[in-house]
C-alpha cells in the first residue's frame, strides 16, 4: 500500500510531483503545501489543483492527520528555518515520518534533522575500469545553464514520452527526487575528493555501463547537474566541473541545452553551441527555453528565480533550422514536435520493442 505524502514548500519547480503523482512508486500525493504569498497555480486543472493547499489551511484543518510522510524540499524562494520547524514540529508530534532532500542540510539545524530520512542521490557500488567502456545504446544528454532552468522537468517529460511510445528507457537524473519514480540518479560520489579526475570519469562511465547491461534499455537519458558556465565571479556555478566530467565519461548521440527564459538571437545560440563544442566536446542539437528567469540579488548575495508564462518564452525564441531548434516543454505542440524530431533522429539506432 502506498504511503500518503505531503510536500513542503511546494513551488512550480516541483510540478512533476503534482502532474505525474499517479506514477510515484511508493507514495500517494495528498497535499502540495504552498507557503503564504508564494505562487498561484491557475494553469493547473481542477483535479490536480485539489491537491494544492496553502500553509495556513494545512494547519487549520489538521491535514497532517491525513498523511503518513512529510517530504521537505529545497525552496525556490527565500525561506528561513522557522517555516520548516513549524511544520516538522507538528509532524513529529503526530508521529509522522519526515523525509528531506540533501540540499536542506545547509538550512536546517543538524541536531533537528537527526532521525529523519535524507533523500540522497544514489550510492552505487560499482567497480571502475581502467579504460572507458563503450556505451552501446543511444545516449541523450540534458545540460543546463544552472539550477531551476527546467532540466528536471524535461528529463521526466522526455522519459515519459519514450515509455509511452513503446521504448525501454533508463533515466540517470540530476535530481534526487527522481528516485520517488524509481529512476536512477547521478551517483553521490561523482565528484568525490577521494578520487582523481580520471577516476571520477572512469567511475561515472562504469556506472552508465552497469545500467546499460543491467536494464538493457533502448535509450539512456542523462540529466547533468550544475551549469555549463559560471554566472559571475561571485557565483561560479561550480565552474562547469560536473558537466565537464560527465561529457568525458560518455559520448552523447543527442544533447539538449536547457536555458533560462530570455530573448536569444541566432548569434547567442551559436555562441553557446560553440562553447559546448570546444569546452565539453558535445554538439548542442536542441535548445529548451524554460519558464524560469534567473537574477542575482546583491543584498542576499545569491541567485533568485521566478516564473513567466511559457508563451512569453517562445514568442521571440522560435528557431527551427538544423542545429538551432528551440522548444518549451509546457507548450504541448512545441514539445511534441521536438520529441518527434529526437525519435526520428534515433529511429535507425533504436529497435522497437
Amino acid at each position: 500500500m502506498k504511503k500518503k505524502l505531503a510536500v513542503y514548500p511546494f513551488h512550480k519547480g516541483l510540478m512533476p510531483l503534482l502532474l505525474t503523482e499517479s506514477e510515484l512508486q511508493k507514495f500517494e500525493l495528498m497535499y502540495a503545501v504552498v507557503p503564504k504569498g508564494w505562487e498561484s497555480f491557475d494553469e493547473v486543472d481542477d483535479t490536480k489543483k485539489a491537491l494544492i493547499c496553502d500553509e495556513e489551511s494545512f494547519f487549520l484543518n489538521d491535514l497532517i492527520n491525513s498523511v503518513d510522510v512529510l517530504l521537505l524540499c529545497k525552496p525556490q524562494f527565500q525561506v528561513d528555518e522557522s517555516g520548516y520547524c513549524r511544520l516538522t514540529s507538528l509532524a513529529e508530534e503526530k508521529g509522522k515520518h519526515i523525509m528531506y532532500v540533501a540540499e536542506l542540510k545547509t538550512i536546517l539545524n543538524q541536531s533537528t534533522i537527526e532521525g529523519w530520512e535524507c533523500l540522497n542521490l544514489e550510492h552505487p557500488s560499482i567497480s571502475k575500469q581502467n579504460a572507458l567502456a563503450s556505451i552501446d545504446v543511444p545516449v541523450i544528454l540534458i545540460m543546463g545553464m544552472g539550477e531551476n532552468c527546467g532540466k528536471w522537468n524535461l528529463q521526466l517529460k522526455l522519459s515519459e514520452n519514450f515509455r509511452i511510445s513503446g521504448y525501454k528507457m533508463s533515466l540517470i537524473s540530476s535530481n534526487a527526487l527522481s528516485r520517488l519514480w524509481g529512476y536512477h540518479t547521478i551517483p553521490d560520489s561523482i565528484d568525490s575528493n577521494d578520487l582523481t579526475f580520471s577516476e571520477q570519469v572512469e567511475s561515472m562511465n562504469a556506472y552508465i555501463k552497469y545500467i546499460e547491461q543491467a536494464e538493457n534499455p533502448d535509450v539512456i537519458i542523462i540529466g547533468v547537474p550544475g551549469s555549463i558556465l559560471k554566472y559571475s565571479t561571485s557565483v561560479p556555478n561550480g565552474y562547469g566541473y560536473i558537466p565537464f566530467l560527465i561529457s568525458n565519461a560518455v559520448t552523447p548521440d543527442i544533447t539538449i541545452l536547457s536555458l533560462y527564459n530570455g530573448n536569444y538571437d541566432e548569434s547567442h545560440l551559436k555562441e553557446m553551441k560553440s562553447t559546448c563544442l570546444y569546452k565539453y566536446g558535445v554538439n548542442i542539437d536542441y535548445y529548451h527555453i524554460s519558464e524560469n528567469v534567473c537574477l542575482y540579488n546583491p543584498e542576499a548575495r545569491q541567485l533568485e528565480y521566478y516564473s513567466v508564462d511559457y508563451r512569453d518564452s517562445m514568442e521571440n525564441n522560435s528557431y527551427s533550422q538544423e542545429g538551432l531548434y528551440t522548444f518549451n516543454h509546457s507548450n504541448s505542440t512545441s514539445q511534441e514536435e521536438a520529441f518527434r524530431r529526437i525519435m526520428s533522429e534515433l529511429q535507425n539506432n533504436i529497435p522497437m520493442i
